[in-house]
């Protein structure tokens, strides 16, 4: 069998099929996969059951792992557990730190561009799925948004460097919902606000919750620079919205695609999400220079 892949939407995305990851993949059928998901933005795997340890392999031949971040749950390993469930299978407390941090995702982010070194590729697996509806996850394509940008518009954002901060998004979201560690170790960071896929060319927007500012600017002019582009991209005319299947399995490039999840009982129904964050080449600025390569 070959990888068949099946556009998801008229603007970004593909539905993969014909292979079994847990069964190993060929160079060519994961060739084609790591293509799609370079080209399209976005890729939906379905049927694909997973455990942790499948999961880090296949990941780890996109690239590098990132770990997991300090005050998430699974800090310091391989893998993200986007969950409502404590280690001793409790549910969280919805008013806790943890809960508040978690729950920010309900904003359009992208994974990682809160560090120096940002991430190229998140993997998420559905490993339980709330019984009563809900926890979907949105898609937006930032390279799509680019290409429909004025052309003068995308001349004036050539060049531009964006403040991106996992604080700065948590604070925003609910006062408490960053820990007073988080904000110590993990400090704004530059990043360029126009990124470029090594494998297509084709550039994109990076942007989202994060953004704090643009440097060079006043912080309600930078700001409202980076919320009218967010709002374009986001429209929902342009948004994929993915109803979780269990054993759908979803890459998506960080440096394209914005996402977000979807609200569902937190306090009465289970929800397990495995992510794996795969590193980008580097960072995308150095010494207030953009890197060529970003």
């Amino acid at each position: 069998m070959a990888v068949t892949v099946e556009p998801l939407t008229p603007h970004f995305g593909a539905r993969l099929t014909g292979f079994n990851i847990r069964d190993g993949l060929s160079d060519e059928d994961f060739a084609a996969i790591d293509l799609a998901a370079n080209t399209y933005g976005l890729v939906v795997m379905p049927d694909q059951p997973l455990d942790d340890d499948t999961q880090v392999s296949f990941s780890e031949r996109l690239g590098p792992l990132e770990e997991t971040l300090v005050g998430a749950v699974g800090a310091g390993s391989k893998i993200v557990r986007v969950t409502n469930i404590l280690a001793d299978g409790t549910l969280k407390d919805p008013d806790s730190q943890l809960a508040l941090f978690t729950r920010a995702n309900f904003m359009w982010h992208t994974d990682s561009s809160f560090k120096a070194h940002p991430a190229k590729f998140s993997m998420l697996s559905a490993r339980e799925l709330p019984t009563n509806g809900g926890g979907d996850t949105e898609f937006a394509s930032t390279a799509v948004a680019f290409d429909m940008l004025p052309a003068e518009t995308r001349t004036r954002l050539e060049g531009l460097i964006a403040i991106h901060s996992i604080a700065w998004s948590r604070e925003k979201f609910q006062k408490g919902a960053s820990s007073e560690e988080q904000r110590k170790r993990l400090p704004p960071v530059p990043q360029a606000l126009l990124r470029t896929n090594p494998v297509t060319g084709r550039k994109s927007l990076h942007i989202a919750s994060h953004v704090m500012g643009i440097d060079g600017m006043e912080d309600l002019e930078g700001r409202a620079l980076h919320d009218d582009l967010l709002a374009m991209a986001t429209h929902p005319s342009k948004v994929y919205c993915h109803q979780w299947s269990p054993h759908d399995a979803i890459i998506w490039d960080n440096r394209a695609i914005v996402h977000r999840a979807t609200p569902y009982d937190e306090t009465g129904d289970r929800r397990l999400m495995i992510r794996t964050t795969i590193s980008d080449f580097g960072p995308t600025v150095v010494d207030g220079a953009i890197v060529a390569a970003a």
